[in-house]
């Protein structure tokens, strides 16, 4: 498997979502790409302030990883 780990804090801060829940919930509703959390690697430690999510592309053909990365990038500069 492959797996893409970014840093979405200032995603989500420029956004207004302060829950990992609400913003992964919205961007699969808005776009339909689907993502974990941080959270599901496990719970949040003291201090950790920064944010991520994790997208999985194995078996994904290129074009449709520039697809549904299209999409979510035009649902994050909407």
């Amino acid at each position: 498997s492959f797996y893409f780990f970014p840093n979405v804090t200032e995603v989500m801060k420029g956004m207004g979502f302060s829950s990992y829940d609400d913003f992964r919930k919205t961007a699969l509703k808005e776009t339909g790409v689907s993502f974990c959390t941080r959270l599901h690697f496990g719970k949040e430690l003291p201090g950790e302030v920064n944010r991520y999510v994790r997208f999985a592309y194995s078996g994904i053909d290129v074009p449709e990883i520039e697809e549904g990365l299209g999409t979510l990038k035009k649902f994050i500069e909407g």
